[in-house]
């Protein structure tokens, strides 16, 4: 069977038996001469052949093999043939086991390069080819097995290889050839009772990548029933995954998948239900993954890789409250916008009063932060600048009532716990959404840094841990490219201040 020249994947039969002087690969997506086809398997034959006669004990030919009975065909197995290829079976199953821990699918017009395999697609393709060769030794029902099962994982790691390749590049029908390349893996790993999970995850990304071609192609109505096979057979794998102990290593990269097809279900019902164009909308989205984020010393959690998955859950979350399959937590209000706030308990602690009348005082407040904060070079260098700055605004009370250890507080938030209280599960009906670009986890981190800064200026204060509670959609108005929020007075964030709706995303 004549093979890829530039990737080693072996062509299908229909493409071999045709008579042009070009053939395309359907697994890499190149097209090459015929010729060059047949000289490189030439090449890939004389190299497995080789391999298997260096495997051999001397004076025995793989071309006598059928005229040797099995007892000693079994014996050339045991002895020569199955301690030298079981490492390297060893070797390429936990390489594919480590590839399949990576999410294999990207949205439309993103890339991802985070998967590294450590094997380039020929040389997986070429390793099959050599078990294949050995096979007509394998006289024992469980080396048959054995073999067989090793050359379904090889060949199926090889086709992902070439989608870790389609995944670094935006170019037109790479979702048909990753359809395809999920396809057959699928099938192949299907024989396999401990590889039933990964073989059901191609399965499902390969719905969901022939959903994403016919988007692309101008055809979202079409696109919808796969994408919600992709997102059905994905949830499915999720939640039975811990059934298969050896396949949770999984668990990250089919959680990042999820939410990934997720919002793009979501995104394309919700399209078709107003009338938007969800191809444009996806252009647009495609930013989050390419924002660059300012290089701040102690802020490298904003360069892990698993916070796009956090990103991809909210912007799923207000795509489903868009379509009215969801909904989102949005505070009392007025304005055509939402703007995405994480709202923070903080419990803190004063010294008030002097001398007997000395004592401590527990304050429970809230604090907003603005969930575009990240970008913000300035929220990230000074804190105080990314939240609600309830320590800048202390309390009018008389010197007198600090002596006699009367204060209930030495902040000024009580107007920001009260907005936050009003948030309630609500759809943002015809009011746009802005997505969050900022994670749950660097929320409690900027405030833990305003803290450290607020402390430092005040030697009464006593803090404890903050905790994120919500992330909340705060009504606003846009002037020009301003974002204008009401119901916060003095304690407006002065990222609010610098913020422009130029550079977010807004659906």
């Amino acid at each position: 069977m004549l093979r890829c020249k530039y990737c080693g994947a072996p062509f299908e039969a229909k493409d071999v038996e045709a008579d042009t002087p070009y053939i395309t690969c359907r697994s890499c997506g190149t097209t090459q001469q015929r010729i060059d086809a047949k000289a490189y398997l030439d090449q890939v034959m004389d190299q497995v052949r080789s391999w298997v006669s260096n495997a051999m004990p001397g004076g025995f030919s793989m071309s006598q093999a059928e005229n040797v009975d099995s007892i000693a065909r079994h014996n050339i197995y045991v002895t020569n043939v199955r301690p030298r290829i079981s490492a390297e079976i060893t070797e390429y199953k936990f390489a594919a086991n480590t590839l399949m821990t990576n999410p294999l699918f990207v949205m439309p017009f993103t890339t991802d390069n985070a998967a590294k395999p450590v094997h380039t697609s020929a040389s997986a393709f070429e390793f099959d080819a050599k078990i294949k060769g050995l096979s007509p030794l394998a006289v024992d029902s469980g080396d048959r097995r054995d073999l067989n099962g090793a050359e379904d994982l090889v060949r199926a790691y090889a086709l992902m290889i070439n989608n870790v390749k389609l995944l670094q590049e935006d170019k037109p029908g790479r979702y048909v050839l990753m359809s395809n390349n999920f396809s057959q893996a699928s099938e192949m790993l299907s024989k396999s009772n401990e590889y039933a999970p990964v073989s059901k995850r191609f399965s499902a990304l390969a719905q969901a990548c022939t959903g994403c071609e016919k988007l692309l192609n101008g055809d979202p109505m079409g696109s919808i029933g796969y994408l919600e096979k992709g997102v059905n057979g994905l949830k499915d794998v999720k939640d039975n995954l811990f059934s298969v102990p050896s396949m949770a290593i999984m668990y990250q990269g089919v959680e990042r998948e999820l939410s990934q097809v997720s919002a793009v279900a979501d995104l394309v019902k919700s399209s078709s239900s107003t009338g938007g164009d969800p191809v444009k909308t996806l252009g647009a989205l495609a930013k989050i993954s390419r924002i660059q984020y300012p290089n701040v010393s102690n802020w490298t959690i904003l360069r892990t890789k698993d916070r796009n998955s956090e990103l991809f859950q909210h912007l799923s979350q207000a795509l489903g409250a868009r379509s009215g399959s969801g909904t989102v937590l949005i505070a009392s209000g007025d304005g055509d916008y939402l703007f995405p706030f994480w709202d923070v308990d903080l419990r803190y602690s004063f010294v008030t009063g002097a001398l007997w009348s000395k004592k401590s005082v527990e304050v429970t407040e809230d604090i907003l932060v603005p969930g575009d904060f990240a970008i913000d070079a300035g929220c990230l260098t000074n804190p105080a600048s990314g939240v609600t700055d309830i320590f800048a605004l202390r309390p009018e009370t008389s010197i007198l009532a600090g002596l006699r250890g009367s204060e209930t507080s030495i902040s000024g938030g009580e107007g920001i716990g009260a907005l936050s209280e009003t948030a309630r599960p609500g759809s943002p009906g015809a009011r746009k959404i802005i997505v969050p670009l900022s994670t749950k986890k660097e929320a409690e981190h900027l405030t833990e840094n305003y803290l450290v800064q607020r402390t430092q200026s005040n030697s009464k204060l006593r803090l404890s841990k903050p905790y994120v509670k919500n992330l909340i959609y705060v009504p606003c108005k846009v002037s020009g490219s301003s974002v204008i929020i009401d119901g916060f007075g003095k304690l407006l964030p002065e990222r609010i201040k610098r913020t422009d709706i130029n550079q977010l995303i807004v659906l």
